[in-house]
């Protein structure tokens, strides 16, 4: 009897486990929005205005409680700061090239 309920109370602490593990729209829509606030400092004056436009848009969405469409704009712009930080690294390479020379 012990060991029958010894796996019952284990296997609902693993199923509660797992289930705190399962991030929900509002936890995956902080995860992307963080990721492109941290990217979009990261391009520094190369910043994009159309990726400011897309964090605000994410943020009115989320405060409104619609979490799929704030992850979707927060994701549109992590991807723009990702664009504008490639841009950044692009441009500190070809002007190192026009100063220093090939």
């Amino acid at each position: 009897m012990i060991k029958k309920s010894s796996l019952i109370i284990a296997t609902s602490f693993g199923l509660l486990v797992s289930l705190g593990a399962y991030a929900g729209p509002k936890e995956d829509f902080q995860q992307v929005y963080s990721e492109a606030e941290s990217t979009n400092q990261n391009a520094g004056t190369f910043k994009w205005t159309v990726t400011s436009d897309r964090l605000k848009a994410a943020r009115s969405a989320a405060d409104s409680g619609d979490y799929g469409k704030a992850k979707t704009m927060a994701t549109e712009a992590r991807n723009l700061a990702q664009e504008s930080v490639a841009q950044r690294k692009q441009q500190a390479e070809v002007w190192r090239n026009v100063a220093i020379g090939n």
